[in-house]
């Protein structure tokens, strides 16, 4: 694992390489027969099965004895999120983030991969095949960010007060936070409609584009263990709303309400309206 660890940019590579042979061909040029239902809403293209087993080939070979948990996968066999609670490394893949963005020809749409052990996860990697960025962090080293140029930077958020930074919500939860604004007498960020792709939003919140979000549910760890690891790598905070405890991994998909915040000196503000927001009706 510490050639990996040394050297992110395999895993970059290996992204780029897969976005590049099996999902920006198919952007925008979907048959209709690739496009299918998991379930009422929720699609899947050829291009997130392709990409995944391209991943899982290529992430397992720069990796021996590693294990793959895909989103794919899982739809497959929900067995296979049982893989976080054995002894080997794990990537953790979403071929597709954005597949709804995708299979309608929008953007944005990610590719997120997260390496786990043991210890919880390593590193996380996300990169936008459409904007041709990419964000990244090594645990306990910092996070770096490459743009459209190539050009790598550790990226500095700027200052902001509360009220100036922005958050991605629902219509429904937008209503609850500016309720919750009015009841506590305290600012609330500007608000704007979720991406429809977590991992831009992770990726924006790292660089400064983005300030807040709040994601509830059952968190899955394709969507969020990449993600949250380059948030607090950048200098915010990721946290449970309600207990204060970690984002965590684990073998089942737990019910969790976290809140994400790209500065930790908003946290206990944002902390105070997102709980207040989840206790409303609506």
């Amino acid at each position: 694992m510490r050639d990996v660890l040394d050297n992110p940019g395999l895993v970059l590579d290996i992204m780029r390489e897969v976005a590049d042979a099996e999902i920006m061909p198919r952007y925008r040029t979907l048959a209709e027969h690739e496009i299918t239902e998991k379930k009422p809403g929720d699609l899947v293209t050829i291009a997130d099965k392709e990409s995944e087993r391209a991943l899982t080939q290529h992430l397992t070979a720069l990796l021996p004895g590693s294990r793959v948990l895909g989103e794919e996968g899982y739809e497959a066999d929900p067995a296979t999120l049982k893989v976080l609670g054995g002894d080997a490394p794990v990537w953790i893949v979403d071929p597709v983030d954005g597949t709804h963005n995708f299979a309608h020809g929008k953007s944005p749409f990610t590719v997120i991969v997260a390496l786990t052990d043991g210890t919880g996860v390593r590193a996380g990697w996300i990169i936008d095949p459409v904007k041709s960025d990419a964000a990244w962090a090594i645990r306990d080293t910092g996070v770096y960010y490459q743009d459209a140029t190539g050009n790598v930077t550790a990226p500095t958020r700027p200052d902001k007060k509360f009220e100036d930074g922005v958050m991605t919500a629902g219509p429904k939860l937008q209503d609850r936070i500016a309720k919750a604004a009015l009841e506590l007498s305290i600012p609330k960020p500007k608000l704007k409609a979720r991406y429809r792709c977590v991992g831009r939003e992770y990726m924006d919140i790292a660089i400064g584009a983005l300030d807040f979000a709040r994601y509830g549910g059952l968190l899955k760890p394709w969507d969020h263990a990449a993600g949250v690891l380059i948030v607090e790598e950048a200098g915010g905070r990721v946290r449970r709303l309600g207990d204060g405890a970690p984002y965590t991994l684990s073998t089942s998909l737990d019910s969790q309400f976290i809140g994400v915040a790209g500065a930790e000196m908003h946290w206990t503000a944002f902390e105070k309206l997102a709980r207040r927001a989840d206790e409303l009706p609506g």
